[in-house]
């Protein structure tokens, strides 16, 4: 299984699973177990939690209970854990946030209407629309900055308990998707042709800025990702050149590689006769010089001379939203994470890999997790070398 889409172990998700427990005591006995995990970065370890949320979520329509609660929970509490100290705007699951807010909202309404089935927990009376608003209001709680310092020793029972009655207080999600659009995660909503029905929010797409223009013009992204990946799919059948120059000027973010891993995975590259290994690295490339180009703004000459290149037929480039340390370093990660993911699946060798990991290791060397995957890539070569001896 790809790191992408992994989820929690067994004995994991049971650690999480006492409604009872503190959020603190709940995670020092998953951290036992965790640990043995020595090589798993922090974001890979959110990632984890995010897709096991994913999961939950779905379950608990059909069958909801109080330990499926305390997991999901407990999750919610992690991702806002693993980056207490950076500020919402930035850290790396707002999205997630944000997207579990607008869906569990419409599930919410769908219970109210009567249009989804509601049911109820044998055990506990519990129902999916429980689990729904409790949930709900623990992410509202997160984004607005809610005092952590009391929860942590409180239990995911305890917080459905007190947080449910206090949850038809309005909340305004448009802050936080405004956050997305200004750090580039999302693009900015494109303005509706006709007048919006009144109270009707538009919704923004997913963010492509870091394409060529060119390649925006022909991937449909206005549409849910996993109906892009459809239509990408379907390209690659009837153009595979096409398709071909799209993957390698993909976004760097969790969709696009996420992707990229499956196509690998499924064989779907080599079932249309196109080499993986030169796709992969030539995304890996363009991925590269997008993270260059966040080190600092363009200088107003360089955006002129962009600008009359783009007027004179040049073909433009992508637009960089984010620049500084901070923004690098979280792109940088995300690469990483890729790179594990193909190096762990077997889908390309070190050796393929061996420039592009080079020009990382050696250009984001102040980046903790680069030194920590240089090692972890050392390691891998020592012992490949001596089970050949």
């Amino acid at each position: 299984m790809s790191y992408l889409t992994a989820a929690l172990s067994t004995a994991e998700i049971n650690a999480l699973s006492d409604p009872t427990k503190s959020y603190e005591d709940a995670f020092r006995d998953l951290e036992q177990i965790t640990n043995t995990n020595f090589d798993e970065s922090p974001f890979e370890n959110g990632v984890r939690y995010r897709n096991t949320l994913d999961i939950l979520e779905e379950q608990a329509k059909t069958a909801p209970d109080r330990n499926m609660l305390a997991v999901m929970l407990n999750c919610e509490y992690r991702l806002w854990k693993l980056d207490e100290e950076t500020s919402i705007k930035y850290k790396p699951f707002l999205t997630h946030w944000v997207q579990a807010l607008r869906r569990l909202e419409e599930d919410l309404t769908n219970f109210k209407q009567g249009t989804t089935h509601n049911p109820t927990s044998a055990s506990d009376s519990l129902t999916a629309e429980g689990v729904t608003r409790a949930r709900l209001t623990w992410i509202k709680g997160l984004l607005i900055g809610k005092d952590m310092t009391e929860i942590r020793s409180s239990s995911p029972w305890r917080t459905f308990s007190l947080t449910v009655p206090a949850f038809e207080r309005p909340f305004d999600v448009q802050p936080y998707i405004q956050m997305l659009v200004e750090t580039g995660v999302w693009d900015k909503p494109r303005e509706p042709a006709v007048p919006s029905a009144p109270g009707e929010k538009q919704k923004p797409t997913l963010n492509l800025k870091m394409q060529s223009r060119k390649t925006v013009a022909k991937a449909d992204t206005s549409s849910a990702p996993q109906q892009w990946q459809k239509t990408m799919r379907q390209k690659l059948k009837e153009q595979p050149d096409t398709a071909v120059q799209e993957l390698k000027n993909l976004p760097l973010e969790l969709s696009s590689l996420d992707f990229l891993t499956t196509l690998l995975t499924d064989r779907t590259l080599e079932a249309h006769s196109v080499e993986t290994a030169p796709v992969i690295i030539a995304y890996i490339q363009h991925a590269l010089r997008l993270v260059e180009k966040m080190e600092a703004p363009p200088s107003t000459s360089d955006q002129d001379s962009h600008a009359n290149g783009a007027a004179n037929g040049a073909e433009s480039r992508a637009p960089v939203v984010e620049y500084g340390k901070e923004a690098q370093s979280r792109a940088v990660k995300l690469m990483l994470l890729f790179l594990k993911s193909l190096i762990r699946k077997g889908l390309l060798g070190t050796q393929v890999l061996y420039f592009e990991i080079q020009e990382i290791c050696v250009r984001y060397v102040w980046i903790k997790e680069v030194r920590d995957f240089k090692s972890w890539v050392e390691e891998g070569k020592d012992a490949a070398q001596n089970g050949q001896t």
